[in-house]
């Protein structure tokens, strides 16, 4: 695929506000250089002490002066930016999570805020309307805890500097990405305009967050991007909002703008809570590690301290289906991407599944370790990275870079009942297939089977969990716990492979692929 043919069939999916936003973005960061604007960082508004239920706590990421995000560790010198490591890194240390970290302690936190606004206006990454969105938040939250353990000069400092952040996030919203970074940009407004008691920024937020969330919630109450990792970030920050509103009714319209976020905020736990396994870890589909997002454990006692009540809900919408059995926990992806116009976190993963026998992790997503543009990340969003089919060792969907995707697999002709799913996708158009997977279950194990219309001849992936002891017997899989059998298979080969639970973590696992004609069965029967 050319270069402009792979460009068209990237931009055709985006919104024309977008590509507008993108141009004229563009077009006034030329006029500021031109000009040589400079941002004002002088526009004090007093804060006013908020009411809140106690907050998430985020993970331990600051020790003295060195900081661990991403499982890397640097110390800090002073820049805020730090290129070397990846540009994720440099903006989680712009965040400021670390402030409402346990063992931050007032003195330190100070500290830290002092030193970004001593270099706030030549921090380039720390003025991206993400970060700020984000550290808007936490410095909020720090101040608010701590408000009786610091000076009048530090609050007016402190306020100076985040009111003038807070006007320039207002100014440059981020309607050109759109997704998740929009709705950071108008959660931190919110808050904002809440502990400033500034009508015009309150205005803002409650006019367009219900209307993103309600665009970027599925019918099932998941995100619509489809990582579930991202959906507990998201989550947590829906919760946030419903306590700050509840405590802290600055204008007459505060308590029913809660009441529709609770609605939200109910509606998402109900999907978290049926995509979960039963020890509360959840599937590692699309873009999704562990350690980054809140644990479903820390959302279900936030919710529950919060009065927000919820119940477990069938996840067709985002084509994620969840059966639970006595002896396993199966879960199937047979959706396509639904974030049409902001795929960044999406794989090409059609038809994908994970697998835990006995409460344990048995067939696996491969995750993913890095946000860089480099091999690991395309191999960990292609089709032979996830446990589904490639045809000519191609993808399903044309991901590319590292978080652009051009033609995208189309699912159609979802079928269901109480022990069998099926569904057909066209990412293999081009080869003349159709790729139709389907999924039978019982007590004692997993039927898959993969047709390719044209007698195409297909790869089927497995990927087993770190650990799991795999044999070959012939056309067939062995391990302790359950054996495959594969029909109709031309040949069944064992590789050494990597999984990423975490970022920059990998493990090695045991790959399985299997080459069939036409049609394949996969028979899992647990011992």
């Amino acid at each position: 695929m050319g270069k402009l043919e792979l460009y068209y069939n990237t931009i055709i999916h985006l919104r024309s506000g977008q590509v507008f936003y993108q141009c004229l973005n563009r077009l006034r960061k030329t006029v500021r250089r031109l000009l040589r604007k400079q941002y004002d960082f002088s526009l004090y508004r007093q804060g006013v002490a908020l009411q809140l239920d106690a907050p998430i706590n985020k993970y331990e990421s600051c020790s003295g002066d060195s900081f661990t995000f991403l499982n890397l560790s640097e110390r800090f010198d002073g820049s805020w930016e730090y290129k070397h490591l990846g540009a994720l890194w440099s903006f989680n240390i712009n965040y400021m999570e670390y402030l409402l970290q346990p063992s931050m302690d007032v003195a330190t936190g100070r500290r830290w805020i002092m030193r970004f606004i001593s270099s706030q206006t030549t921090n380039v990454i720390g003025l991206s309307p993400y970060c700020i969105a984000l550290r808007s938040v936490n410095w909020i939250k720090f101040l608010t805890a701590n408000r009786a353990a610091l000076t009048a000069e530090d609050i007016a400092t402190i306020e100076t500097s985040l009111y003038s952040q807070c006007r320039i996030l207002q100014d440059n919203l981020e309607y050109n990405l759109a997704g998740n970074h929009l709705l950071e940009d108008f959660f931190a407004l919110l808050w904002g305009g809440i502990y400033f008691a500034d009508e015009k920024m309150y205005r803002i937020a409650a006019a367009n967050l219900v209307a993103q969330l309600r665009e970027q919630t599925l019918a099932d109450g998941a995100n619509f991007e489809q990582s579930p990792m991202y959906h507990c970030i998201i989550l947590d920050r829906v919760l946030d909002a419903v306590n700050l509103l509840q405590g802290n009714a600055r204008f007459p319209d505060t308590k029913a703008l809660c009441d529709q976020l609770r609605h939200i905020a109910s509606s998402m736990l109900g999907w978290l809570q049926a995509i979960c396994y039963a020890d509360g870890s959840f599937p590692l589909f699309n873009d999704s590690a562990e350690g980054i997002a809140p644990t479903s454990a820390m959302l279900f006692d936030y919710a529950s301290r919060l009065g927000v009540e919820w119940q477990a809900c069938a996840s067709d919408a985002s084509g994620y289906y969840c059966i639970d059995s006595a002896n396993y926990e199966l879960r199937v992806d047979m959706g396509g991407i639904a974030a049409s116009y902001i795929p960044g976190h999406s794989h090409a993963d059609t038809f994908n599944f994970e697998l835990r026998v006995a409460g344990r992790p048995f067939i696996v997503d491969s995750g993913i370790s890095t946000y860089q543009w480099c091999e690991r990340r395309q191999y960990e969003r292609s089709t032979a990275a996830h446990n589904t089919v490639t045809v000519n060792d191609e993808n399903s969907s044309r991901v590319w870079a590292a978080f652009r995707c051009a033609q995208r697999a189309k699912v159609f002709d979802i079928k269901k009942d109480a022990a069998s799913i099926s569904a057909t996708h066209d990412g293999y158009s081009k080869h003349g297939a159709l790729h139709t997977r389907s999924f039978a279950w019982s007590d004692a194990g997993v039927a898959i089977t993969d047709t390719l219309s044209g007698n195409v001849c297909g790869k089927a992936y497995l990927h087993f969990a770190p650990g799991v002891d795999v044999a070959l017997d012939g056309n067939r899989v062995v391990t302790p716990v359950a054996q495959i059998i594969f029909d109709n298979a031309l040949s069944v080969e064992m590789s050494d492979g990597e999984v990423a639970r975490k970022y920059n973590r990998l493990e090695k696992n045991i790959v399985v692929s299997i080459s069939f004609k036409g049609k394949l069965s996969s028979k899992i029967q647990l011992q």
